[in-house]
């Protein structure tokens, strides 16, 4: 598994065993720095890259300002659901004048994010917070340099560095920096095949640990690397089986579509749980809730359920021409982050589920991209002069 790519169909069947390359020479069509498969990650499985497809994580085109006004949404406003919340804006450029795009958010003001050099030649990654920004790293870009599978504690950020030598063999390292000031730290460069899922629990912090999961060439068979924040030799447990971390320190296996199970397991503790899917039902699971999504004859009867993982508190959370905008399951195991589509209309209408309160609310019906990392969720509006982003801190709400 990889982060989403632009490729919006499954690869070929010998794509699943054998990790994705691409042109990175300085000849080859130079792609813009954010989500997209890289030589140093595994390709995405078929059941995956259905769950993307149907919107979990990806690009959603913005309104156009020709189109007509969207429909009053039956749903109140976010700021009627939750009184006093506000969306924060960040400008989609920097103070000399390059795009920046966030791949976390700290706060809904403070976003670690990337952009070009103002020359073009390398891809910098930058933390940003209203009018303050400083710069933390800084790439080639003709090395295919990426940033990713961001976390944090409040005290320091940490994230994995891809890049590919000139022969287009996948480099990777752990890095980190602290959010008061000082020069970033590699960790580790000993990752193995780092295995992206473009979930929170792509890189975990705990213990005064990081924690990723790798393939280690063994066909059947994923590994959980640990290395201590300070740095040192990765500890390697190998596991049979592919999984992701979900709430450190349990794993859950991938999504499954129409039958099977998904299998939640706690290394430490060797606890496992199995949870059924039925024919017709696309499944995936964190540690506390399950999401289940079934598609109907047609693109507006789509039914979207959540459930713990004995099956429980069974809940109906949304119906319609809908999908989840983001790949994680229960954000603080509380919302849910879905999008709707409107006939006729261009628009993103973004909603958030409170299992809470269990009640839906409109956050906008106009995003372009979106994403949620740590809490907060963020999508943009505009491009290009106009663009710009949108925070709320989920974790802020009552």
């Amino acid at each position: 598994m990889t982060l989403p790519g632009r490729r919006t169909t499954p690869p070929p069947a010998e794509d699943l065993t054998t990790p994705a390359r691409r042109d990175t020479s300085p000849a080859a069509d130079p792609q813009p720095p954010g989500p997209h498969r890289h030589p140093a990650t595994l390709p995405v499985p078929r059941a995956v890259a259905l769950l993307l497809a149907l919107g979990a994580v990806g690009f959603m085109l913005a309104l156009s300002p020709r189109q007509p006004a969207p429909p009053r949404s039956a749903e109140p406003a976010l700021a009627e659901a939750y009184p006093g919340a506000v969306a924060q804006d960040t400008p989609g450029t920097l103070a000399d004048g390059s795009a920046y795009t966030p791949v976390y958010f700290l706060s809904a003001t403070g976003s670690v994010g990337t952009a070009l050099s103002p020359g073009g030649a390398d891809v910098r990654l930058l933390l940003r917070d209203r009018g303050v920004e400083r710069e933390l790293r800084r790439m080639p870009k003709d090395t295919a340099a990426e940033f990713a599978g961001f976390t944090s504690d409040g005290t320091i950020v940490a994230w994995v560095e891809l890049s590919s030598d000139a022969d287009g063999a996948g480099r990777s390292g752990v890095w980190t920096a602290r959010l008061d000031g000082g020069a970033p730290r590699l960790v580790t460069e000993d990752t193995g095949l780092v295995m992206l899922f473009d979930k929170q629990g792509d890189l975990v912090l705990h213990d005064g640990q990081l924690s990723w999961m790798a393939d280690v060439g063994k066909p059947g068979v994923s590994a959980i690397y640990t290395v201590p924040v300070a740095g040192g030799r990765p500890v390697v447990r190998e596991m049979t089986g592919g999984y992701a971390i979900s709430a450190w320190p349990w794993l859950v296996s991938e999504p499954v579509a129409d039958a099977g199970s998904i299998e939640l397991t706690n290394p430490q503790t060797a606890e496992r749980v199995l949870v059924g899917v039925q024919s017709g039902e696309l499944m995936s699971c964190s540690a506390v809730w399950c999401r289940s999504l079934i598609i109907g004859s047609t693109e507006a009867s789509t039914v979207i359920e959540l459930l713990r993982p004995d099956g429980s508190e069974r809940v109906r959370t949304v119906t319609g021409a809908v999908s989840s905008a983001i790949a994680d399951v229960a954000v603080l195991d509380r919302f849910e982050v879905y999008t709707r589509s409107t006939q006729g209309l261009t628009t993103t209408r973004v909603m958030l589920y409170d299992l809470k309160t269990r009640t839906l609310s409109l956050v906008t019906a106009n995003a372009g991209r979106i994403a949620c990392r740590g809490g907060v969720l963020w999508w943009s509006t505009g491009d290009n002069e106009t663009l710009t982003w949108h925070a709320i801190d989920l974790r802020e709400l009552p």
